[in-house]
């Protein structure tokens, strides 16, 4: 049986159906998207979904993603919400399963998993390690999120370290009638790369972030050349030679870091404003 007439057999009718809304699941944080909107999302940024996929709606509310999908792609939605459950069958023609997406058993490994997760932050981390728990190699996350879930270096970066993440838009909070938080679309990619696509200097504030005191405040408050101002203090405390990896280690202190961003700046510094005197030594010369 192909997987279209795997999931196309699963469909099944509410026995009471409800009618289609847009409102909000104040309990869940959750708010539903409008019909229009999910069509247009789904159509923007997922247009090579075919036959060979199966989509997951994790969390499908009254089904607007979940119907969204193009017929002829299989697709299944889950929602904890026993009526809303209800009304996405009848809206969609879609199976859905009552239940948790943290715990319920899916059919097949999903090639893509889109929607409007809950807002609270703690749920969506646990939404999305169980998405990479449940994809396919190369799978993807498409999702309506807070904008605040992506303030922080220190989170993105945590992310960042099992997904590639891209931030496709930014979204109106009046999509969703009585939200007072700004929204967006992001798409997770579970690859191996780790790339951040429409997010600038993370990595950097973080790398930042990580110096010691005296190094950080020559790079804020440096009138020009942070980078230069900040390696030659490093090279006057060295006692004017140094090797990149004694610059690397002065610079950089005790602390052990994972984040190398501001080594390639000291090496782009050192090379181009110091005088090479040995292999791999350098000293403050005329153009420094």
């Amino acid at each position: 049986m192909s997987a279209v007439d795997l999931f196309g057999a699963a469909r099944r009718t509410a026995s009471a159906p409800g009618t289609a809304g847009h409102g909000l699941n104040p309990e869940l944080d959750q708010y539903f998207t409008p019909t229009w909107a999910a069509e247009w999302l789904v159509a923007e940024f997922f247009p090579d979904l075919g036959p060979g996929d199966f989509v997951v709606d994790a969390g499908c509310g009254h089904g607007a993603f979940l119907g969204a999908v193009p017929a002829g792609v299989p697709a299944i939605g889950v929602e904890i919400d026993l009526a809303a459950a209800d009304i996405a069958r009848h809206n969609t023609g879609r199976p859905v399963i009552a239940g948790d997406f943290l715990a319920v058993d899916l059919p097949a490994a999903p090639s893509t998993i889109i929607g409007n997760p809950p807002f609270k932050e703690a749920m969506l981390d646990g939404m999305l390690e169980r998405a990479r728990a449940v994809l396919r190699h190369d799978g993807r996350v498409g999702w309506v999120l807070p904008s605040y879930v992506f303030q922080t270096p220190s989170r993105v970066l945590r992310m960042a370290d099992r997904w590639s993440i891209a931030h496709r838009a930014a979204l109106p909070r009046t999509l969703y009638r009585g939200l007072k938080e700004p929204l967006c679309f992001v798409v997770f990619t579970k690859d191996g790369r780790r790339l951040l696509q429409g997010f600038c200097l993370y990595r950097e504030v973080a790398s930042v972030g990580e110096l010691p005191d005296e190094y950080r405040r020559v790079l804020d408050r440096a009138p020009r050349s942070a980078w230069l101002r900040c390696v030659t203090e490093a090279m006057r405390r060295l006692g004017g030679r140094a090797t990149l990896q004694q610059l690397y280690a002065e610079i950089g202190g005790s602390k052990p870091t994972e984040t190398a961003w501001w080594r390639e700046k000291v090496r782009q510094v050192v090379q181009r404003h110091f005088t090479r005197v040995d292999a791999g030594l350098y000293c403050v010369g005329e153009a420094a």
